[in-house]
Order: C-alpha cells, then structure tokens, then sequence
C-alpha cells in the first residue's frame, strides 16, 4: 500500500458536508494488529530515505507500541 491510497480511502470519511474537513475518523487512534491477533497503538512514524543517490525509495515505517491492548475475534486475525 502506498501512502497515497491510505489518504485516499481515509478522505472518504473525513469530507463532511460542501467539502469541509474533520469528523470523529480525523481523531481516531491507530493501531496495527500483530501475528497474535492483539491491536497495538501506533507510537511512532518514521520516515526513511534511501542513502544511495540513485535510489529514490522513501519508505514510511508505523512502530507499535507493544502493548497487546485488544484481542481480536478469530475470524478477524485473517489477512484478507
């Protein structure tokens, strides 16, 4: 996934009305799932360039914070 497509598919619920900004999904939390299937925050973006001048890469990189704070139902640790 590339940046471009998250803020594509998170623009679909912060448009409000005549094209103003802002909803309850521009103040929610992020969390990423682990192997386990617990929801960790995100504690931490980074964003990584390449040091070799011919390579243009950039990546964005999400650190949890490692707290298993939820367990997922079974049915939702599938990788769809």
């Amino acid at each position: 996934m590339y940046v471009k497509h998250l803020q594509e598919y998170l623009d679909k619920f912060t448009q409000g009305p005549g094209g103003t900004r802002g909803n309850a999904v521009s103040n929610a939390k992020i969390y990423v799932m682990s192997e386990k299937g617990y929801l960790e925050e995100i504690r931490r973006i980074e964003v990584h360039e390449s040091t070799d001048p011919n390579d243009i890469s950039i990546k964005v990189v999400l650190k949890p914070q490692r707290e298993e704070l939820l367990i997922m139902p079974p049915g939702y640790v599938k990788d769809y």
